[in-house]
């Protein structure tokens, strides 16, 4: 397991060089590979907060609004 930032580094700047490398086939599956785990995990975190509101009771438009607000966080 990676513990120090330096050896994370350069284990993800190895992995950036064997992806570049790679035939352009190898790229799309590793990318949508990738974009297929963002989406889930997104999913994965709006469908807790959705089960927190129903253990909440929240009704739906409050769940809508709380959900929107934790989505998108106000700017600084």
């Amino acid at each position: 397991m990676l513990k120090s930032p330096a050896s994370w580094e350069s284990h993800f700047s190895g992995i950036q060089k064997r992806i570049s490398s790679s035939p352009n086939a190898i790229k799309l599956i590793v990318f949508s590979f990738i974009r297929i785990s963002l989406a889930y995990t997104e999913l994965k975190r709006i469908y807790e907060l959705m089960a927190i509101f129903v253990k909440l009771k929240l009704n739906s438009a409050d769940s809508l609004l709380m959900l929107y607000v934790v989505m998108h966080p106000p700017m600084a």
